[in-house]
């Protein structure tokens, strides 16, 4: 007993020598540029984040949140020319060169977003978003059999990772592959049956393969999930142009 109540007061007697870590005043800067863009006063946040640089030039999170409030804003160039900044002080984190392809992407610039996506997947390959949007870089410079071989990638290897089936899906039925868009879309619904925008997807690739009784079937099917979704008034609209042209009483023939 005598031994606990020793242990305790050495332990208070440490505690009482242990202090926090003082902080910079560029960091605390930095703490209070975060709190403005959380709060989307991205100018604000902005002004705070290059005070904190102009106090500690070596400040790697002011330098990323002052690229992410750029991007938020739009202000790409600037986004990535920070960006830039803060992988000569940090060139092992993931999240940088992440973030600079896609501020490449966003910028209308896929090609040169390609070298930091993959540079982002090698320093980290469980990066699922970079392997995402590597595939989308692909896609835009026309290199469709490099996004599947990723899309497919990441399904044999993450199959609860949705996004990959629904990308995939969506770049099948731009390249007017709607049977095998149609089976991914159907892959996506057995993964989860409430991801709602697979259905429209079904429907959609139906509807282009003139199997409109499967097509209508799957535009109620995604109505009744989500009948005040932003792609409702599609497929209401859609739905009831299916119904008068080849399921009314006078066109019964072409029923399919």
């Amino acid at each position: 007993m005598q031994l606990e109540v020793s242990t305790d007061k050495n332990l208070a007697k440490a505690s009482s020598k242990v202090t926090m870590p003082q902080r910079s005043r560029a960091y605390n800067l930095c703490v209070k540029a975060d709190a403005l863009r959380f709060a989307k006063l991205y100018q604000d946040s902005i002004q705070t984040y290059l005070q904190a640089i102009m106090l500690d030039r070596n400040e790697a999170k002011a330098y990323f949140g002052l690229a992410s409030a750029y991007k938020y804003l739009k202000e790409y160039k600037k986004a990535i020319k920070t960006l830039e900044k803060l992988i000569n002080l940090d060139d092992s984190n993931d999240n940088y060169f992440f973030e600079l392809g896609v501020c490449h992407l966003l910028d209308g610039h896929p090609e040169s977003a390609i070298q930091y996506l993959i540079k982002a997947i090698l320093i980290n390959r469980e990066n699922l978003e970079a392997q995402i949007q590597l595939a989308i870089a692909h896609e835009l410079v026309d290199e469709t059999d490099l996004s599947l071989m990723i899309y497919n990638k990441l399904i044999e290897t993450n199959p609860e990772f949705l996004k990959a089936y629904y990308n995939k899906a969506a770049m099948l039925m731009g390249m007017g592959n709607y049977m095998e868009a149609s089976r991914t879309f159907f892959q996506l619904t057995k993964r989860n049956p409430d991801y709602y925008k697979a259905y429209l997807g079904i429907a959609m690739s139906f509807d282009k393969m003139a199997k409109y009784k499967d097509a209508v079937r799957y535009y109620k099917k995604f109505l009744q999930i989500k009948k005040f979704s932003e792609d409702a008034a599609f497929a209401r609209e859609r739905l009831n142009e299916l119904r008068a042209e080849h399921f009314s009483k006078e066109n019964r023939l072409t029923l399919v």
